[in-house]
């Protein structure tokens, strides 16, 4: 009983105001003199346009909410067709390498690509094949467009490629339409020159250039790329040949690693 009693005392005041509140609206509601009813319009006025804007309030925070989520979502349906682009150009070219490893004439492994390294003339790739795969030291790479480069170090499970357009590569090559025979080498500006082609040689634009065999690391019959600019100056001996390589060599994933030829091309 005093807890009660203590609460009463503790809360009465409250208690008289809520009694006091509560006979107001009373009195006001069954009094219809003109000024009451002012005032009972005016309240239920103001109490309308809080309900209003409470709903309102209630509605925006609803909508934030539903568009966070839908934003989730499309970041989360973004990201799946990203993934499930990605796969089907993956699959794309792997079947274009697969095509390719069965149309070849040649002992081939296939290889991903870890890393692409350009530092100033230098251009070399890393791959995930090495000694344990088969892979050595001068080993021509292959894609299904063309000539890559071939192996320069090779360790247990990697091997390191000299790219076609580092500086210090070298191949043996030749027009395939007319047979003629030069030394394909890449310059400062990273061009493909196709050198020491006699000034009076059957060579156009448009023409393809092949591996001439002339070679103990790369067989005959590879394609390298199109010849797409020939100079003959009158006063030198020989043209200058640009051309241009089939292989797209800054955006290459996977090759193949030559490991012996099935037959000379």
């Amino acid at each position: 009983m005093l807890r009660w009693e203590r609460y009463l005392h503790s809360t009465r005041d409250y208690l008289v105001l809520f009694f006091l509140l509560l006979l107001s609206a009373f009195l006001m509601l069954s009094n219809n003199s003109r000024q009451v009813l002012w005032i009972r319009a005016n309240v239920l006025g103001v109490l309308g346009s809080a309900s209003k804007w409470m709903g309102v309030v209630s509605q925006y925070r609803a909508l934030k909410l539903e568009n966070e989520l839908l934003r989730e979502r499309l970041a989360l349906f973004a990201y799946e067709n990203s993934l499930m682009k990605e796969a089907y150009l993956e699959n794309i070219r792997l079947r274009k390498l697969l095509g390719f490893k069965k149309r070849s004439p040649f002992k081939v492994i296939p290889a991903r690509i870890l890393s692409n390294q350009v530092e100033g003339f230098s251009h070399a790739y890393l791959l995930d094949v090495g000694k344990a795969d088969g892979v050595r030291r001068n080993l021509p790479v292959l894609s299904s467009e063309g000539l890559v480069g071939k192996t320069v170090v090779v360790a247990g499970g990697t091997a390191v490629v000299q790219a076609l357009d580092d500086l210090n590569y070298r191949v043996a090559a030749m027009i395939q339409r007319s047979r003629v025979r030069g030394i394909l080498e890449p310059t400062e500006s990273g061009k493909l020159l196709l050198k020491y082609v006699p000034i009076l040689s059957d060579v156009r634009v448009g023409d393809v250039v092949i591996t001439s065999g002339v070679s103990r690391i790369y067989p005959k019959g590879v394609e390298i790329g199109v010849v797409t600019k020939i100079e003959s100056p009158p006063t030198e001996l020989f043209k200058r040949i640009e051309v241009k390589p089939f292989v797209d060599l800054e955006n290459l994933e996977e090759v193949f690693v030559v490991l012996t030829s099935g037959k000379v091309l």
